[in-house]
Order: C-alpha cells, then sequence, then structure tokens
C-alpha cells in the first residue's frame, strides 16, 4: 500500500537527514517541559501519525514543518495534562475513545481498520489518543476557570442579533477552517504561509480536512476538525468574508493572510434562508403643514418612547394622534418604510414619512425575525461564550508556555 511505503521512505529519511532524528538513542530526549520528557521516540510516532492521516509527502521539507508542529504540538499538550495534575482533573479512556470514534467518524474511516493499519506500519493510535485527552482536559480545564466569569450582556445579544436580522435573508455558508499562526518557531508569517500552502496542496490531494485542522490548526475549532458551522456573512473576519462569497461548496480556498496568521477554509455547504421580520407597529402623526410636522415629530423622539404609554403620552399634545398599527411582516411593507424600520431601535421613533395633512413616524414595538436557521438569544449568548472561551484558551496556553521551562535538544 502507498501508505506503508510512504512511511518506510520517512523513517528512512528521518533517520538520516532531520536532525532532530540523529541521535542514536531511539528514546533519547526531544524536549523537556518542566518535568517532563518527550522523547524522540514520541515524536517519531507523532510524525508518522501525521504523515499517514494527512497524506503528507515524504521530503525532507514536509518532514521538518511536521517536525516543528509535532513538536509544537507535543509540548502543548504537556503543558495542558500538567495543568490538569494541578487542578485534579482526569479523563476517562472511554471519553478519549469516543472522542477519537467521533473524528475518525467524520473523516469517513472505519477506527479499528485504520488503528490495524497504523499498527502495521508501526505506528500507534496512542499518539492521537494523548492528543484527544489533553483536548478535552484542557476544555475541561478553561471552562471551570473562566466559564463563571464570563458574563454575556444583553447587549452583546442584540447587537448580534441585530447583525444576524440584517443578513437574515444573506447565503448562510457552512465553514471549515485552518488557522496557521504565524510564530516564531515556524518562521513567522513567510512560514505561516509555506504551511497554508502545503494544507491546500494535501487536501487536493485527498487528505482529509478534518484530520488536517485537527493537527496543525491554531484555532479553537481544531478540536472539532476545524468545522466552525453555520455562519453568515458578516460573522467571520473580513477578509474571510470577502473569499468564502466567491466560492462554490466544496471548495478550498487560496492562503488568507490576516493579522499574526493564514487562514485556509473549506466551504462545505451554501444555503438561501427563507427569513422574513415580523413587526408590531404603532405610529404617530402630526397634523400641520408637511415640514413643521416633520420637525416636531423629530422633537418628540425624546419624549415618546414607549409603546407601553404611548397613547396617554400624546393625549395632552395639540395636534399629535397615536394609532395601533398591529403586527405586520416586512414582506408587507415597503421598502422605504422597511429601511426605516430597520433604522429604528425597539421603543423609538422612525424618520417621518411625508402626507398630505402633515407627517406620520413608526414607533417600533417589538422586533422579532422568523424562518429557518435564525437563532434564539440562548443559542446567540452560547455562541459568544464559546468565542470568549476560546480566546481566553488562547492566553491561557500562551501564558504556560511563557511560564515554563522548555528545553529543546
Amino acid at each position: 500500500m502507498r501508505l506503508f511505503k510512504t512511511l518506510a521512505m520517512a523513517t528512512a529519511l528521518m533517520t538520516t537527514s532531520a536532525p532532530i532524528y540523529a541521535q542514536s538513542a531511539p528514546h533519547g530526549i526531544a524536549a523537556v517541559v518542566n518535568s517532563d520528557i518527550v522523547t524522540i521516540h514520541d515524536l517519531r510516532q507523532r510524525v508518522l501519525f501525521m504523515m499517514a492521516t494527512t497524506g503528507a509527502e515524504a521530503d525532507e521539507a514536509s518532514i521538518q514543518r511536521l517536525q516543528r508542529q509535532a513538536l509544537r504540538n507535543l509540548v502543548d499538550e504537556h503543558l495542558q495534562m500538567q495543568e490538569a495534575g494541578t487542578y485534579d482533573v482526569t479523563i476517562s479512556d472511554e471519553e478519549v475513545n469516543q472522542s477519537v470514534g467521533r473524528l475518525l467518524s467524520r473523516n469517513g474511516a472505519d477506527p479499528n481498520k485504520l488503528v490495524s493499519d497504523l499498527a502495521g506500519a508501526g505506528v500507534s493510535i496512542e499518539t492521537l489518543r494523548d492528543q484527544v485527552r489533553s483536548e478535552i482536559a484542557w476544555q475541561r480545564i478553561v471552562n471551570g476557570l473562566y466559564g463563571s466569569r464570563i458574563r454575556i450582556s444583553d447587549a452583546q445579544i442584540d447587537e448580534t442579533l441585530n447583525q444576524i436580522t440584517a443578513n437574515a435573508s444573506k447565503p448562510n455558508y457552512h465553514v471549515a477552517e485552518i488557522y496557521i499562526e504565524a510564530t516564531p518557531d515556524i518562521g513567522g508569517m513567510e512560514g505561516a504561509m509555506e504551511g497554508a500552502t502545503a494544507m491546500i496542496s494535501q487536501v487536493k490531494s485527498g487528505a482529509p480536512f478534518p484530520l488536517l485542522a485537527q493537527q496543525f490548526s491554531s484555532a479553537a475549532s481544531a478540536a472539532k476538525g476545524g468545522d466552525v458551522g453555520w455562519v453568515r456573512e458578516g460573522e467571520l473576519r473580513p477578509e474571510i468574508d470577502a473569499v468564502i462569497k466567491e466560492m462554490s461548496p466544496g471548495s478550498v480556498s487560496t492562503p488568507i493572510q490576516v493579522p499574526g496568521g493564514v487562514y485556509v477554509v473549506a466551504l462545505v455547504d451554501k444555503k438561501i434562508s427563507q427569513a422574513d421580520t415580523l413587526y408590531k407597529l404603532k405610529q404617530v402623526t402630526v397634523e400641520a403643514d408637511t415640514e413643521t410636522a416633520k420637525a416636531k415629530l423629530v422633537s418628540l423622539r425624546s419624549e415618546l418612547n414607549s409603546c407601553d404609554t404611548l397613547e396617554d403620552d400624546v393625549e395632552t399634545m395639540d395636534d399629535v394622534v397615536a394609532a395601533d398599527m398591529g403586527e405586520l411582516k416586512s414582506s408587507d411593507l415597503t421598502d422605504a418604510i422597511v429601511a426605516a424600520l430597520e433604522r429604528t431601535d425597539v421603543g423609538g421613533l422612525s424618520d417621518p414619512f411625508d402626507r398630505p395633512d402633515g407627517a406620520t413616524s413608526i414607533m417600533v414595538c417589538k422586533r422579532q425575525t422568523t424562518g429557518s436557521d435564525i437563532p434564539t438569544r440562548d443559542q446567540i449568548e452560547d455562541r459568544l461564550l464559546d468565542q470568549q472561551l476560546a480566546q481566553a484558551s488562547k492566553r491561557a496556553l500562551r501564558d504556560l508556555r511563557r511560564q515554563a521551562t522548555l528545553v529543546v535538544r
């Protein structure tokens, strides 16, 4: 099989060319992480596993790149498991097995066959199990340390919901990502671009995107095989938004450079939501010449700011009348009215509209987007919490690296 030939070539090349394997002792030390040792055997196993599961070429440049990534991953995993020991976090074999099974299933792989094939090539599945165990433990630590401290405000939820509803009729994209961080140990931005280009080449050669993401991505989505889920325009970075709008389902992007690193994005699927916005409205009319009426409506914005008290508020005002418009869908309104309502906050008065006997403003009492794929407030809160936890995780791991005693041989 090509897999076994590739691994045989890689083993020979690593023994003769790659510096870390030049040492004669297979269980020599590749790195020391505080009090833990990463052996050359550990590193060799991880590199061979990454090659076997991602289809990387067995040339010297590829092996050097894989070696740097594998060593970084192993160092991070030791730091994470050291923290797990500090907080008495233990992960059962059953949890690890379930997570490994889900990861392999996303790639359409038969776990038993893969284990057998790898064993036949001298590669242990334990290298993947160790990685998954550290991911689970680290996520549990981050959730415990930061989950109770993070507060998602109603204003944050409202802002996100308004952004989603404003784009409700635009295409939805199911996206997966690989993020290569431009760290000094991989050669900065030039190294990140090289790594992203290699990822694209491997995907085009048949390597499973989820396994590449799981092994190489620095994004929080790596633990889920790079799966970001369904997003709308405006929810991702502008650089990525601009690219995915031009992509077809099933395709992979070119390298997308952003401050700090490079993304490779896969567009899994695309769909158009059938959405509509349901409004509950009231109107306020001023009877006077048009310009005078419009000026008065604008001045009334500070006084009229509640649908519950609107009728009582205008009762003593001369030439001002309030009326209930009931519930209306945006699809039943003119484009000009919809545009005005989109600019109006709930409880606020819209820009005035001309009428023969004066002018009218509309008060938005309630706005609710209906249709497919519109998240609830709870779902939005969960999404924002996940984003902030991902940032906390990244900062915490960076701090552990800085504080650790690391010796790379």
